[in-house]
């Protein structure tokens, strides 16, 4: 198996052990009432659900840099993300959170994070630990073994939990926003009961089949971009909460690279939403109207890795943002996954000034400590939406 194919499967595989913890902390019962446990602000630690939720995404960002450094050691340093693995626990200690050699040493550790609740630890160390194979991985196209790469000539972007947020339309604080905030699914979102997420429930637009919140938004997203040039070769999309039966959840995995006048994807068939546009619920009005009067169908999702997944399976024609609210860990895997099947990932504010520049993409270089899209995005699968975009959109169309 060649570097290319090899570095794939080791990142499908991580990805899935990191979907393992994310789902382990929603369906364990020892971390389920970790989460739920609604403490006073007079208590200890009042921040106890941000810090817990920041552990789960520290332990598999630094799970998924662990199991890449196995295979390709010159890579771990390489490895960036949105959390820093320094944390700080309820005793105000600084412990640097990392994979050790063995389950009862990261066992250990995790304990003296969270507060010595070994039962807790134990769990999660175990799914750290665990014997991810590519069979276990749920993608629906075997990998190719010739798939070639210059290790040497790479960086990696990963965001553990994909963030994505629910719609502001209940009014109570609940358990339900606290278990959610903690495994990463949500920031800040007001909803109404328990049962909803016990039973999963999801927002789903009628007409067009898309989630517009809920646990299937939620992704794990890596990608491996060319230090060169900073161009994405490949990409990993994992959705933890795909299918929830007898309220166990099962996931979907999705890949694509492209590199040496070669390019593959797991995704074969596509659909096509030629009118259907994804947005965030804060997209501008302008943009919307504009829109919205040329004849397209605005959708509001959450979670930006699923918005571009969904256009990658052609569920829409372009994901529009014209604000800097991404950031490169969010959009690295999911572009090169764009790029494996044809499409691609521009910068809004560029297309918008000038939309027959040949340097539109959005690039993965790091730039000082800015990691955000700073202008905006367009994800598309076919390039022929673009035009469509200058006439409707661009300045030079006034």
């Amino acid at each position: 198996m060649r570097s290319g194919s090899r570095l794939l499967k080791v990142l499908l595989q991580a990805s899935e052990k990191a979907a393992n913890i994310a789902r382990t902390c929603r369906q364990k019962e020892a971390l389920f009432q970790l989460l739920v446990q609604e403490k006073s602000l007079e208590e200890k630690n009042p921040r106890f659900f941000q810090d817990f939720k920041t552990l789960a995404d520290v332990l598999i960002q630094e799970t998924i840099r662990h199991d890449i450094e196995i295979e390709f050691p010159e890579l771990a340093k390489l490895v960036q993300g949105e959390e820093t693995n320094v944390f700080s626990n309820t005793l105000g200690e600084s412990i640097i959170v990392e994979v050790c050699p063995c389950s009862k040493d990261t066992t250990q550790l995790l304990t003296k994070v969270m507060g010595n609740d070994a039962v807790a630890a134990e769990l999660l160390a175990a799914e750290v630990h665990k014997d991810v194979q590519l069979s276990d991985v749920p993608i629906m196209l075997e990998i190719p073994t010739d798939f070639d790469i210059n290790v040497d000539d790479l960086g990696i972007w990963i965001d553990p939990i994909g963030k994505a947020r629910l719609k502001k339309k209940y009014k109570s604080w609940t358990v339900l926003c606290l278990i959610m905030h903690t495994c990463g699914a949500i920031r800040g979102t007001f909803v109404d009961s328990t049962a909803d997420y016990i039973s999963a429930t999801e927002v789903v637009d009628e007409q067009t089949g898309l989630h517009l919140s809920g646990l299937r938004c939620v992704t794990v997203l890596i990608g491996a971009y060319k230090k060169s040039t900073g161009v994405p070769v490949l990409g990993v999309v994992n959705q933890p909460f795909y299918t929830n039966v007898n309220s166990q959840w099962t996931g979907k995995c999705y890949w694509g690279f492209l590199g040496g006048g070669i390019s593959k994807s797991s995704i074969n068939n596509a659909c096509n939403a030629d009118k259907i546009i994804l947005l965030s619920r804060f997209e501008d009005a302008d943009v919307k109207s504009k829109l919205l009067n040329n004849g397209f169908r605005l959708v509001e999702a959450t979670g930006a890795g699923y918005k571009i997944l969904s256009v990658a399976l052609g569920e829409a024609a372009a994901y529009i943002l014209s604000k800097g609210s991404t950031y490169k860990w969010d959009t690295c895997g999911p572009q090169a996954l764009l790029l494996s099947v044809g499409g691609g990932i521009i910068e809004f504010k560029e297309f918008i000034i000038n939309p027959n520049s040949e340097n539109l993409s959005v690039n993965y270089l790091p730039i000082g400590t800015n990691f955000s899209n700073r202008a905006g995005l367009i994800a598309y699968r076919d390039p022929q939406i673009l035009e469509s975009f200058k006439c409707i959109l661009c300045k030079s169309s006034h």
